[in-house]
């Protein structure tokens, strides 16, 4: 087997290894959107119910278009079940991007024989893949992927063309490498002003080429070269612009981000959300663009020393370590990250990222020709960096931190640095391992001061203490989840109290509760509930718990105050009680009484609607109901209504078991009496199927439910 076809293997297995891991991040219960997540999700809801872009004239800013587009044929494609921020589409919608991370992983394979050499692809392949950055962005609802495989495709198709290729294919190469980067600035505008630098990049490389041609015939080349790799990029990026002039009436090349970081980072005399609720104000982005930029340009005016005092603030806050809020896939963000992940966060995140920033720092700062003789070949094979790419990454690495430090840093931003990071700072390791004399001593005298510089601003500005509390507090609720794992209550007990006395959490608490509820302490375990539900109302699992282990006891005026919380979202807790709670359920149920959480799904928040307290469907109700544990036929009542403003009759099929009933109903409560032949199982799931209308507040409603009981006809044989 020829190395060739090694390296194909090994690429096959790292990405089928990216893709699992990507999958398994994602197959936990759909995160709770966070950061810009929340302003996508809105955007790309607004576009597949035919709102368009009208988001943007209530919002502080007028975002690039791809990513929102992207996420809205994602979620098209998807299906579409009408419950945004909790529903099985939303979370489907997320796999179209977990595919972009995965050809990001190739593109990264791809670029860096490119950029480096074959005998560092494979592992900068495999750095990408388990750069947790990656992982966990291919799940998120943001525009980092989409950005970073356009972004490999423009240079890769950029480097191309740059070599000596016939004429008619490297007029494709630039036509493809100005799209593909055009299309990158339509998804994140940073990339937008890049354009000209790699313009005139390739205009150097296409006149070293020739050095001794016609002085004519060369500057023909060169300019015809990059007008047409920068007229690509106009091309695409053109519709938008024509189109924002034509909504707005003003010249928008791409987004407004930029005027509004002019006036909110350059330490403006108003407080935020001042500023916000100022510029939501003006319903036209044109014109709220230009006060943010007048107003920005006004304190710069008062004092231009901003822009030097904010250099090393935004460094920090480029290069730090942040805790943020969407590090992590969590299904709410005040519950526990368990150990695993936080463990595997540690060394492929913050590890990871400080031996790609430093690998990378080596690589580029050996990227010349090394001196070598014939007979030395070996050595410059594994030494030699071609100086052009090496030159190009250098402009869009500085380019890009130079606009951060002018602008706004944040942590998630050297996301757009990886790509060109992760090839040198392979190179770098492949030559620790195979051939460290390639590293000059005098190239490594001239990057420690920068490389010190890196490090200190990391470790300085890294939260040890968080860090800390998360592994002596993570190791020891895994410990207790073991021991109740094995059916030793009383040793999870203490694990969880030694957990809970380096930080007490929502979830530390629960666990205790749970520990106290196998040991059959019912009144330590509702202590131990409500003590999880008074750290954070709204914490919707605590509400949750608290609610059904109330209800177990026959406290429904407690149950009723604890599903209902104070600040807990009810569509959440409705929505997670279904899938976990629900155990032991009543043959006669009372829909919207404030006690059928974990019996009902895909329903809505009950509602005061025609007399009585009642749940809407969102088109697929799910009833779960108890039954006999024996063979027998069963009366299914169910009382329901269909008020839909554009039909008088509204079909509906309720099935139990595969077996479906149909029936019509009106605006007028109607009392369905159905039998059903049940099989031998304590409980049963009742479906509602309806057509659904569009209400005023977006919500696609199918039918009312009031209640429903199921009853005993015949008792079967055993």
């Amino acid at each position: 087997m020829t190395h060739r076809s090694q390296a194909r293997i090994f690429l096959v297995i790292i990405l089928a290894f990216a893709l699992g891991l990507r999958l398994l991040l994602w197959s936990q219960p759909l995160h709770e959107p966070a950061n810009d997540e929340v302003e996508y999700i809105t955007v790309a809801r607004d576009l597949l119910e035919g709102r368009g872009w009208s988001f943007y004239e209530q919002y502080h800013w007028l975002r690039a278009p791809l990513y929102p587009l992207f996420l809205a044929a994602s979620w098209r494609l998807a299906g579409d079940d009408n419950w945004p921020y909790a529903t099985r589409a939303l979370h489907l919608a997320a796999l179209p991007n977990i595919l972009l991370s995965v050809v990001s992983v190739y593109l990264a394979y791809a670029l860096t024989i490119r950029l480096v050499n074959r005998q560092a692809a494979l592992l900068a392949a495999l750095i990408a893949a388990v750069l947790w950055t990656n992982a966990t962005f291919a799940s998120l609802y943001m525009s980092e992927t989409l950005f970073t495989v356009l972004f490999q495709v423009g240079m890769l198709m950029l480097l191309h063309a740059a070599d000596q290729q016939p004429a008619s294919q490297r007029w494709l190469l630039l036509i493809a490498a100005g799209a593909a980067l055009g299309l990158a600035a339509l998804t994140r505008s940073l990339a937008l002003l890049f354009l000209p630098i790699a313009a005139l990049w390739l205009a150097l490389q296409v006149s070293r080429r020739n050095p001794s041609g016609d002085v004519r015939h060369r500057l023909t080349a060169t300019l015809l070269t990059a007008t047409l790799f920068l007229l690509s990029a106009g091309m695409v990026i053109a519709p938008w612009t024509i189109r924002n002039y034509q909504a707005y009436g003003g010249f928008i090349l791409i987004e407004t981000g930029l005027s509004y970081n002019l006036w909110v980072f350059n330490e403006p005399h108003e407080d935020r959300d001042t500023i916000h609720r100022i510029l939501e104000g003006i319903s036209n982005p044109v014109e709220r663009s230009n006060y943010a930029t007048a107003r920005g340009l006004e304190r710069l005016r008062e004092d231009p020393a901003i822009l030097v005092r904010k250099l090393w603030p935004n460094w920090v806050f480029l290069a730090r370590v942040k805790p943020i809020q969407d590090r992590f896939l969590m299904e709410h963000y005040v519950a526990d990250v368990d150990l695993p992940l936080f463990v595997a966060a540690l060394i492929f995140d913050d590890l990871l990222y400080l031996l790609i920033t430093i690998g990378a720092i080596i690589g580029l700062a050996h990227a010349v020709r090394i001196r070598s003789t014939p007979s030395d070949q070996q050595f410059h094979q594994f030494c030699h960096l071609p100086v052009a790419p090496a030159a190009l990454c250098l402009l869009w690495i500085g380019y890009a931190i130079a606009t951060m430090l002018l602008t706004h840093g944040e942590a998630r931003y050297r996301h757009f640095l990886f790509p060109t990071l992760i090839p040198y700072a392979a190179w770098t390791f492949t030559i620790l391992t195979q051939r460290i004399a390639c590293f000059e001593r005098r190239r490594l005298l001239m990057i420690a001061p920068l490389v010190c510089i890196f490090l200190w601003t990391v470790l300085t500005a890294y939260p040890w203490a968080w860090a800390g509390e998360n592994l002596a507090r993570g190791s020891r609720a895994l410990i207790g989840d073991a021991w109740m794992a094995l059916g030793a209550p009383d040793r999870a007990m203490r694990a969880y109290l030694s957990a809970l006395s380096v930080k007490a959490t929502p979830d530390g608490w629960l666990r205790l509760g749970q520990a106290h509820l196998a040991r059959g302490e019912i009144a330590q375990a509702r202590i131990a509930y409500r003590a999880a539900w008074d750290a954070s109302r709204a914490y919707f699992i605590a509400s949750a718990r608290l609610g059904d282990l109330e209800r177990s006891l026959g406290n429904l005026d407690e149950a009723r105050r604890a599903f209902a919380g104070y600040y807990a979202d009810e569509q959440r807790v409705t929505d997670w009680s279904w899938r976990v709670l629900g155990q032991n359920p009543p043959s006669s149920l009372d829909v919207g009484d404030g006690l059928d959480f974990g019996y009902v799904g895909g329903v809505y928040p009950a509602e005061e609607l025609q007399g009585v307290r009642a749940r809407w469907s969102a088109g697929r109700a799910l009833l779960r109901l108890g039954s006999a544990k024996t063979n027998t036929q069963a009366l299914l009542t169910l009382r329901l209504a269909a008020p839909h403003p554009d039909r008088n009759v509204v079909p509906a099929h309720i099935c139990v078991d595969g077996t479906c009933r149909s029936i019509s109903l009106s605006a007028d409560w109607r009392t369905c009496i159905f039998i059903f032949d049940i099989r031998d199982r304590p409980a049963l799931t009742v479906e509602v199927h309806t057509p659904t209308f569009t209400a005023a507040d977006g919500r696609r409603l199918g039918v009312l439910i009031d209640r429903t009981h199921l009853t005993t006809l015949i008792p079967g044989s055993e």
